[in-house]
């Protein structure tokens, strides 16, 4: 499925006054989000509530004219939320959204535990292969050392080779379900033993909460849904099914099960790490997921105005300056 970088408003079915005071609505937006103390005021959520409402009453999205400008932006910030900047981490966190990007709504089969299995898989295939890639070479310079120890009767020789293969794993990490203890970092949360993680993540792959999903994505009221996604993400991170990456792989579910119900795609920046985790440590230590809702409005407010009003009036900047340069390269037009 091909993307492009085109923003909705440029094919949206929309009157100009409308659209104008729409766009006016999102750079107001945009300048009250300077003050940060914006969220607190707006206890009630009413800002970007009735901003996506709005959005999605008049512009009616097309998801996958969202996706080019995210892709440019989201890797950069994800691999530095929780600090897990290597270029496997980059390459592993492309490969989740190529398979995001690629995911047919209307076709795949969706399920919260074969999803995140796909997406675990995806994030840590680098680091595999590059593991794999040195297993192979130690196995075959432990095969070449054991070939000379025989021939050699180098019983030091022996027991080293013997050592090179018996510290390599050819195990990989990505797609498995941990089997020992986890801490949670950055959050004061007993994590649940490895047996107890695995049978409430299991859950998801029921009839019932298949079926649980089914009818909060069909529900007509979008706040519904974004709450509901958003408490079971926290869930499953409070769960840490993984040995690693948790955090990572169910912020990408959650973008995911976002295109499901066509809400743009949403990353967090690193200046807005610690009250995402402030607001995480509230969901999962107190089961109050108010503040963590607030926080995924807003962020879809911001995918909204930087991945559609921005590429728009960016667009319309460049049309304007290009008109005045022809309109200058003209000359003034002479009276008849």
């Amino acid at each position: 499925m091909e993307v492009q970088d085109v923003s909705n408003l440029q094919v949206a079915t929309i009157d100009d006054d409308t659209l104008a005071l729409l766009t006016t609505a999102f750079e107001l937006y945009e300048i009250a989000k300077l003050d940060y103390n914006v969220y607190r005021k707006d206890n009630d959520l009413s800002i970007p509530r009735n901003l996506i409402i709005q959005y999605y009453k008049k512009v009616k999205p097309n998801y996958n004219n969202m996706f080019f400008s995210f892709r440019k932006k989201y890797v950069a910030n994800e691999a530095l939320v929780e600090k897990n900047d290597t270029p496997e981490e980059r390459q592993g966190l492309n490969l989740v959204y190529d398979y995001i990007q690629n995911f047919d709504v209307e076709k795949d089969p969706f399920n919260i535990f074969i999803n995140s299995m796909v997406i675990h898989e995806l994030l840590y295939k680098p680091l595999d292969d590059k593991n794999a890639k040195e297993v192979a070479e130690i196995r075959n310079k432990a095969n070449e050392l054991y070939e000379r120890a025989k021939k050699e009767k180098n019983l030091a020789a022996l027991r080293e080779a013997q050592q090179m293969l018996k510290a390599v794993s050819t195990s990989k990490f990505g797609g498995s379900l941990r089997k020992g203890s986890v801490r949670m970092a950055d959050f004061a949360v007993d994590v649940p033993d490895s047996n107890v993680a695995m049978q409430e993540f299991n859950k998801y792959l029921n009839p019932e909460s298949r079926a649980e999903y089914e009818a909060y994505l069909n529900d007509s009221d979008i706040f519904t849904y974004i709450d509901y996604v958003v408490r079971i993400t926290c869930k499953l991170i409070a769960l840490q099914p993984f040995g690693d990456g948790n955090k990572r792989t169910f912020r990408s579910l959650l973008n995911l099960m976002f295109k499901m119900k066509n809400l743009p795609p949403v990353y967090i920046t690193k200046k807005e790490r610690e009250a995402y985790h402030v607001a995480l440590e509230k969901a999962i230590v107190e089961h109050d997921y108010s503040e963590i809702n607030g926080f995924y409005y807003y962020k879809i407010c911001d995918s909204i105005y930087e991945l559609d009003f921005k590429p728009y009036l960016t667009a319309n900047k460049s049309d304007e300056v290009q008109n005045t340069k022809q309109s200058i390269s003209e000359g003034p037009k002479k009276l008849k």
